[in-house]
This record gives C-alpha cells, sequence and structure tokens, in this order.
C-alpha cells in the first residue's frame, strides 16, 4: 500500500462510483482532445474524402459525452448492480476497445491517431480497473466482463455513427 496524504489507500478500495468517475472525466477530456484534432486527422488520411466538419464532430462529441455522463450517474444511482453493472461495463469495454482501435489506427496509418496516448496512458487502464472492480465485487463474472467488452466493441462504431448522423440532423 502507498501512503497518501497521510492515509493508506489501496487502489483495490477505491469503490466503484469513484472508479466510473473518474472513467467519466477522462473520456470527456478525450472527446475533447478528439473534437479539437479528429477532423484534421482525419482529412490529412483522406483528403479525398468529404469527412464531417469540425462543429459537426464537436456536436456528436458532446452527444456521446453527454450520454456517457448519463450512463455513470444512472449506473451510480443504481449502485451498479443488475443492468447497471452490465450497462456500466458495455460502457467500459467500449471504451477500452476504442483505445485498442486507435492504437491499430495508428500502426495502420503510421501517424498518431488523436487520443491513441491518451487512451493507452489513461482510458485503457481506467476502463480495466473499472471492469476488474465489478468483477471484484460480484457485480458480474469474469466471462461477462469479456462479453461486455464485446458488446462494446459492437457498440462502438454504431455509437459514433449514430452520434454524427443525429449532430448532421440538429443541425441542418
Amino acid at each position: 500500500m502507498k501512503r497518501l496524504a497521510g492515509q493508506n489507500i489501496a487502489l483495490g478500495r477505491i469503490d466503484l462510483r469513484t472508479r466510473s468517475a473518474l472513467l467519466f472525466v477522462v473520456y470527456a477530456l478525450r472527446n475533447a482532445e478528439e473534437t479539437l484534432f479528429m477532423p484534421g486527422w482525419l482529412a490529412a488520411q483522406r483528403p479525398d474524402f468529404l469527412w464531417p466538419g469540425p462543429a459537426q464532430y464537436a456536436v456528436a462529441a458532446a452527444l456521446l459525452t453527454l450520454t456517457g455522463a448519463a450512463i455513470v450517474i444512472l449506473s451510480n444511482q443504481g449502485r451498479h448492480s443488475g443492468a447497471w453493472a452490465w450497462i456500466m461495463a458495455v460502457f467500459a469495454g467500449a471504451l477500452l476497445m476504442a483505445t485498442v482501435g486507435q492504437v491499430l489506427m495508428s500502426l495502420g496509418t503510421l501517424s498518431l491517431m488523436p487520443g491513441a496516448i491518451s487512451g493507452v496512458a489513461l482510458q485503457a487502464p481506467l476502463a480495466l480497473w473499472v471492469l476488474a472492480g465489478l468483477v471484484t465485487r460480484g457485480r458480474i463474472t469474469p466471462r461477462g466482463a469479456a462479453l461486455a467488452t464485446l458488446a462494446g466493441l459492437m457498440l462502438t462504431p454504431l455509437a459514433a455513427g449514430g452520434a454524427l448522423r443525429l449532430a448532421a440532423v440538429l443541425m441542418a
């Protein structure tokens, strides 16, 4: 155990509410990072493709951030039990897999995709920490954590595409 501010603190003792709140803070910061840098990065990768503009991307990121906030708040209110444990696990799994995708895209394009470094340094470890907390506290099984991560992998492009489409409708 490490000493912090005169008290013994163990990472395993930090509750799920705090873990999920920290994960959301990192998610919101990464969405801001991606809002600033993703449109330019995408245009540099495929200048011939008509990508969403910065404003549409910002609205989509705001919608996704609000959705993440709702998931964390409602999961915390539900004490991460039952369906809320699963919803939080899918959210954490989606954020974990989004980081994996950004690393793979960075390798595939030989350029640093926005969010890849902060994802590896912050988002992926926090997502794993939330998933581990759900498992160790008996909210889901290890197999459940794996299935939730797989579900998050499948839902990530749907959520991003849906948010971009809704942003286009809202901006029209």
